[in-house]
């Protein structure tokens, strides 16, 4: 069988691929990037019989491609960097707010049950999810020995990747990517299978729910309002006017009082009179004006 080749990408013709991915998904490409691009379509078009760039182009941009091949491509494009407990003190400044909403909560009419409600964006193949599932699912053990109460709580993930949330979805995981899980949590949230594999068990998978959207979409999608929006790992494929752009309409969807968690260096200036950055040097994170 002959070899698959492709010719080199010119500048101009990366640049109408810059822009298409710009246009649908906000995922911007930069020159450094380039190589990248190229293998990924290599790849798609062998498997798809498409022998040029400009064809899969203008099929792509004529919506010729079905949801389900732009879904892959563009999976194919995005770095899947997630593991559980990958970002301790984002997961500790969540925890501590919520354990002080439900104590005020409770203080102020104890007979009323109190409600916490989290958005993880960018929520890959699950692991960051179930980490503020499982740290939730802590924090009501505690309360139920201070004070005899619980939160109720969910989690809804947000992925632009089928496979990922497939992944999600099973929540079954290898078991060298629970490295950072404590034993004592494995042993507890974790059923053993065969094989070194390793399955979230049901009272936090209950817990979650995995919704396949793009990040352009958030603002006229899934109206509901959260008490935590946690974004990591996704303002890096923007450029910085789109990164403002979905900062504000994650602020939108925040509960007032409620607090958005965002990745270190992902973006250096947050304005706005409605957020307060919260005092801490090892995560980012601002709290909503409670009106």
């Amino acid at each position: 069988m002959a070899a698959f080749n492709l010719p080199e990408m010119e500048s101009k013709e990366f640049a109408l691929w810059q822009t298409l991915l710009e246009k649908r998904t906000g995922m911007w490409l930069p020159e450094s990037r380039k190589a990248f691009l190229i293998a990924a379509l290599t790849r798609f078009m062998k498997d798809k019989g498409v022998n040029e760039y400009k064809e899969l182009y203008s099929k792509l941009d004529a919506g010729a491609i079905s949801v389900l091949d732009w879904a892959s491509l563009v999976d194919s494009l995005t770095v899947h960097e997630t593991c559980f407990y990958r970002d301790i003190p984002s997961l500790k400044v969540v925890t501590s707010y919520c354990r002080n909403k439900a104590l005020e909560g409770f203080q102020k009419d104890s007979s009323k049950p109190q409600h916490v409600q989290i958005w993880s964006v960018g929520c890959s193949t699950g692991e960051e999810a179930y980490s503020l599932a499982i740290e939730m699912d802590k924090l009501n053990i505690g309360l139920k020995e201070a004070c005899d109460k619980t939160v109720y709580f969910g989690v809804t993930a947000v992925d632009i990747s089928y496979p990922s949330l497939a992944v999600a979805r099973e929540g079954i995981y290898v078991g060298r990517q629970l490295d950072f899980v404590p034993q004592t949590t494995k042993n507890f949230y974790f059923n053993r299978l065969a094989d070194d594999y390793y399955q979230i068990k049901d009272q936090i998978r209950q817990r979650t729910c995995f919704i396949q959207s793009n990040v352009l979409d958030l603002g006229s999608k899934n109206k509901q309002e959260y008490d935590v929006i946690y974004c990591q790992n996704v303002l890096i494929y923007f450029r910085d006017e789109r990164k403002k752009k979905v900062i504000n309409q994650l602020i939108t969807r925040l509960k007032p009082g409620g607090i958005l968690v965002l990745g270190h260096g992902e973006i250096t200036n947050v304005s706005g009179d409605e957020l307060t950055r919260v005092d801490n040097k090892h995560c980012l994170a601002y709290l909503r004006k409670d009106n």
